[in-house]
């Protein structure tokens, strides 16, 4: 996979009127002690936070001509900004889910993943997403979580004095991952008593599952998809190779998914042919083989699982979109022959494509929530092949 680890603001893949925005409140001296960056991490919303912080703390801050594409920048050559770009600032304390795993049997923290965090990070980049941290640490399936502990440590870290600049800054990865049960009370009493300071950046994805009370003492900032020609050519110049627009369109925005997309080809094919064999399995309604298959899935990661899924999401709405409008398949679904691609289609139509589309949805909510594989892809099959059925 490709690289996107140091994080000056024009290393971020699009998202400009973002920036501008936030330098220029920075440059105002209106910094919000608690922010809440919201945004899939395939948009951006990890790089710029760190950015972010990066910028606060610059010695030597870019500013450039009007007109230009970014208004402002960091310098990227100081003290502070070289150690921000190995995430290694002494004032820059990043929090994130962990859980137990072979070298940490039992109540884990970040600080006992710190080192890991840091090679993760600056590894696969800051567009990376939480399975594949999960699957980095070795987690075997299970929830990743922030703990009270961590929570505490939160509110202890926030407390000290800054050491090398003005701003002592906390980063909080997946900020939903918080055990609301045990944490959510310490977190709302660091909220509610800032020091004056302290910085503390909420990186979020699912803003629903964060508390209410948390929500309301943080200042949101939308990290939002990234346009098409900013993802385009961030793909090429990366790559060195013309990106097909389709794949760029395909990827909704998000840098993870087209990474994933330009560098898995071949998986690719590969869930092309498991979605065929399944597909054949449920019209024919062969137990036996149904069963077998179930069993290879279940066996799989769960991102492994999640990718599945997602594909077999795809087919099913480029059927629909074929059958409706006309559309013929994009570049990564051309999951059978010809044949089979078209009698396939028919199958999908109005009458069904809402509880097809439900069916994956759930399904990939049950992964994300490490449901049991083997009873997630058999209730699954049974619900498809029923709505397939309704056409």
């Amino acid at each position: 996979m490709l690289n996107f680890a140091y994080m000056r603001f024009k290393d971020i893949v699009g998202q400009r009127d973002l920036i501008n925005h936030l330098t220029e409140i920075i440059d105002s001296g209106h910094v919000s002690h608690a922010q809440l960056f919201l945004g899939e991490n395939g948009y951006g919303s990890m790089a710029m936070a760190v950015a972010y912080a990066q910028y606060l703390n610059c010695q030597n801050r870019q500013h450039y001509a009007a007109g230009a594409e970014l208004r402002a920048d960091s310098c990227g050559e100081c003290p502070n900004c070289k150690k921000y770009q190995q995430l290694s600032h002494s004032d820059l304390h990043l929090f994130f889910p962990t859980n137990t795993n072979k070298s940490v049997k039992k109540d884990p923290t970040s600080d006992q993943f710190a080192t890991e965090f840091r090679e993760f990070m600056l590894e696969k980049g800051q567009y990376a997403s939480l399975d594949q941290w999960y699957d980095y640490i070795g987690l075997d399936n299970k929830q990743g979580f922030i703990s009270k502990d961590d929570a505490r440590e939160i509110v202890r870290t926030l407390g000290l004095k800054p050491y090398e600049q003005a701003y002592k800054v906390v980063v909080v990865w997946m900020a939903e991952q918080i055990d609301a049960k045990v944490a959510g009370g310490v977190l709302l009493k660091m909220l509610e008593e800032p020091l004056g300071s302290t910085l503390i950046l909420l990186v979020v994805e699912n803003r629903e599952r964060l508390l209410s009370t948390i929500l309301s003492r943080t200042q949101l900032v939308r990290v939002g998809k990234i346009d098409n020609k900013s993802l385009q050519q961030a793909l090429e110049r990366e790559t060195g190779q013309p990106v097909p627009a389709d794949l760029v369109a395909a990827s909704e925005g998000n840098l993870l998914t087209a990474l994933n997309n330009l560098t898995q080809s071949g998986e690719q094919k590969h869930m092309g042919e498991i979605f065929v064999d399944w597909m054949r399995m449920l019209f024919k309604l062969n137990m036996a083989q149904l069963s077998e298959w179930v069993d290879s899935m279940a066996k799989q990661t769960r991102e492994q699982q999640k990718s599945f899924l997602q594909y077999a999401l795809d087919a099913v709405r480029a059927c629909y979109l074929k059958t409706s409008a006309g559309l013929e398949l994009s570049y990564k679904l051309q999951f059978g022959d010809e044949k089979f691609n078209a009698s396939f289609s028919t199958f999908v139509t109005n009458n069904n494509i809402e509880l097809l589309m439900k069916a994956f949805d759930d399904a990939i909510l049950a992964v994300s929530r490490n449901g049991n594989g083997k009873i997630l892809f058999m209730e699954l099959s049974f619900s498809i092949s029923k709505a397939l059925k309704k056409r």
